[in-house]
């Protein structure tokens, strides 16, 4: 019996039968009836152009969306948990639904009503001296940055390399990267107000305690830290959270370099790894890409120069296939920024072709080292189109194609370029570039982001990429790299974990949430437990 793909396997799980029985549908009317009362009518969407956009991502899907509706607060929050709970109807909430290569905001399981959290848009609490921001859902990047700027603070945040106007929380919730030292999300946030599947509210570290002057600026309250259980999970709906911000640096480098191909990969990855484990190069705070990544942020592909033609070899065209290096230096004086360029210049000389420290102007110039988000990057996404990219740009109506697969590597050269190796071919294979980044979370590992763009227009598109997802999935864990990370195409895709790990989280979910209301499929190992032990 055929086994089935990662992605196929993603598609059953948690999956609800599709509405049809007259019996369901009368369940669902008035379900929706419920939530109009307590959102408003202007605030429930359930016509058909408005779920069909909710059931669209930069690769296929098939998850129906039953409806989209917008809280405008906590309470309104904790009140459609409860319609959700008295009609088993379940719920899917999103933050801002920018969640491109990895599934957007289309639920992991059928007939979900999306709990869409972007009108909780308030900032909520900001110190200049403690340097901390408390914030809801809505918040994006950019409007965190904008705020910083009218309030002229010295505090800056680690921002990502996607959308600007991507959430906050959601970004800290899916444990993604971030930029500069305070790039590990989890590690740099405490005091999450949460509603779990029952409707009540709870609050994470000190928030328990109403007189703690501790619950902005530190998780450590006496007993169990409960926060984790709350990222990559479906276990609650966090509605506020405090993100700590960093002072801006007193002076700033950006170090650029060069190899001219993979064969000199190796000795620069384990060189930048013993300058982190000196405390030289922050963690996150350097990264790789090869020519391919950096080339997709043009946003165009070559489609003269090719004649047409797919993929693109720029060995075959230039000879060259070269990587390319990135990072912040943050120094407290002049003095420690040149220490560290000379530390660095003694390591890095000997395994690069080019070497280069840009000073930045703190005062003058801002950019993802100094928290400022940007849009540049998604214009990778239309990497394989041939209409001009638009001014205002969205993968999922613009049927962009890319998928996404994070792996978590050890930071040892020999080890990423022999994963290296393997992505690209078995990426050139199926017709397409390796687009392959990798960030320096720690001097310990790294996370490896590989990228397959495309365009979901060309007839039979969709079905290859998925299938090299899948094939690079299975390759990698069958090396030993897990992703750290997963999409809506690979939820239900890693090997079976032990099985007194599925039964502590079948308990922990039952626990939680008796009715299995919010978010079945995403990161649910209970199922793959239950399936595959």
């Amino acid at each position: 019996m055929r086994k089935a793909s990662p992605s196929e396997a993603a598609g059953r799980i948690g999956r609800r039968p599709k509405i049809g029985r007259l019996d369901d549908s009368l369940n669902d009317m008035e379900a929706l009836d419920a939530f109009r009362a307590v959102v408003g009518a202007e605030h429930l969407h359930s016509d058909a152009s408005r779920t069909a956009a909710a059931e669209t991502a930069t690769f296929r899907t098939s998850s129906g969306v039953l409806a989209v509706i917008r809280p405008t607060d906590v309470t309104e929050v904790q009140a459609c948990v409860r319609v959700a709970n008295d009609f088993g109807v379940p719920i899917y909430p999103i933050s801002a639904g920018r969640n491109w290569g990895l599934g957007s905001r289309v639920p992991a399981s059928d007939g979900c009503v999306i709990l869409d959290l972007g009108r909780l848009n308030r900032i909520v609490e900001h110190d200049d001296n403690l340097a901390f921001i408390t914030v809801e859902p809505g918040v994006s990047f950019q409007q965190c940055w904008e705020y910083l700027r009218t309030q002229e603070s010295e505090l800056c945040l680690s921002v990502i390399g996607g959308p600007s106007s991507a959430s906050m929380i959601g970004n800290v919730l899916e444990r993604g990267d971030g930029i500069g030292p305070y790039g590990e999300r989890l590690s740099h946030a405490c005091g999450f107000e949460v509603v779990l599947p029952t409707g009540e509210l709870i609050h994470t570290g000190f928030g328990r305690f109403s007189k703690s002057r501790g619950q902005k600026i530190s998780s450590d309250a006496p007993g169990p830290l409960l926060d984790g259980v709350f990222t990559q999970s479906n276990l609650g709906i966090v509605t506020k959270m405090t993100v700590w911000l960093m002072r801006r640096p007193r002076h700033l480098q950006v170090l650029t370099c060069e190899v001219g191909d993979v064969s000199r990969l190796g000795k620069l990855i384990d060189a930048v790894r013993e300058l982190m484990m000196e405390g030289v190069i922050q963690s996150n705070c350097f990264s790789l890409g090869n020519a391919y990544k950096f080339m997709s942020r043009m946003g165009r592909y070559p489609w003269k120069v090719t004649g047409g033609r797919t993929p693109l070899s720029l060995k075959k065209l230039t000879g060259r296939e070269p990587w390319f290096g990135k990072g912040g230096l943050y120094a407290a004086s002049r003095e420690h920024g040149d220490a560290d360029k000379k530390r660095i210049r003694e390591v890095l000389v000997d395994h690069t072709d080019v070497l280069i420290f840009d000073e930045v102007d703190i005062r003058s110039n801002a950019g993802w080292f100094l928290g400022q988000p940007s849009d540049w990057n998604v214009r990778s996404t239309y990497r394989r189109k041939r209409d001009p990219i638009p001014d205002s740009m969205d993968p999922d109506k613009d049927r962009c194609g890319v998928i996404w697969l994070c792996p978590l590597l050890p930071a040892d050269g020999a080890q990423i370029v022999s994963a290296i190796a393997r992505i690209e071919s078995t990426i050139r294979s199926r017709g397409f570039e390796h687009n392959v980044g990798i960030l320096f979370t720690s001097p310990r590992c790294v996370h490896m982001f590989v990228d397959l763009d495309y365009d979901r227009e060309v007839e039979g598109e969709d079905r290859r990429a998925m299938d090299c997802h899948d094939e690079l999935l299975r390759l990698l864990m069958n090396d030993g790299h897990y992703p750290y990370r997963l999409g809506l195409q690979s939820m239900n895709s890693l090997d079976p974990a032990e099985i007194s790990y599925g039964r502590l989280i079948r308990s922990l979910k039952q626990t939680f949430d008796p009715r299995d209301i919010l978010a079945p499929g995403r990161y649910d190992f209970r199922n793959e437990w239950t399936e595959k032990s």
